[in-house]
């Protein structure tokens, strides 16, 4: 794996180096572990002070464009950065919610399905009985002779 046309971007203000590389492959997409080690180690950079923003792989090229954010510590990276970033890359755990008993809904008594059979007969019959009244409503023409 080749780390290629990096570019750094110092942010004095976020305290942190935004970094732009290629990172070239031989076989299928790397993991974004390995993506994160090898531009780290690119730069000189500490893997566990990174965060990997945004990794686009490219069409017909085994190559992706990664975008890395490099802190000078854990606390401004903590703060700026999404949480879900961070459980991404594992740089912090989830966070395990207490399971809390659900109120448990009133439970629907069941109809009878005998009902809904008589419903579906009834369905069934209705469509003749129209058919018989549009039948009865239109008026006979009476042949005129000429």
């Amino acid at each position: 794996m080749n780390v290629e046309n990096v570019e750094q971007k110092t942010n004095e203000l976020l305290k942190r180096r935004e970094i732009d590389a290629y990172v070239l492959f031989e076989e299928g997409t790397p993991a974004r572990s390995e993506i994160k080690k090898a531009v780290c180690q690119k730069i000189g950079a500490n893997p566990d002070l990174s965060v990997l923003r945004e990794v686009k792989s490219e069409y017909g090229i085994k190559r992706v464009k990664v975008t890395v954010h490099v802190y000078e510590d854990m606390e401004h990276m903590k703060k700026l950065e999404a949480e879900y970033l961070l459980k991404r890359d594992k740089i912090i755990g989830e966070k395990k919610e207490e399971a809390k008993p659900a109120e448990e809904a009133p439970k629907k008594e069941k109809k009878e399905e005998k009902p809904k059979e008589a419903e579906k007969q009834a369905e069934e019959t209705k469509p003749e009985e129209k058919k018989e009244e549009v039948k009865e409503e239109k008026p006979k023409e009476e042949k005129k002779e000429a």
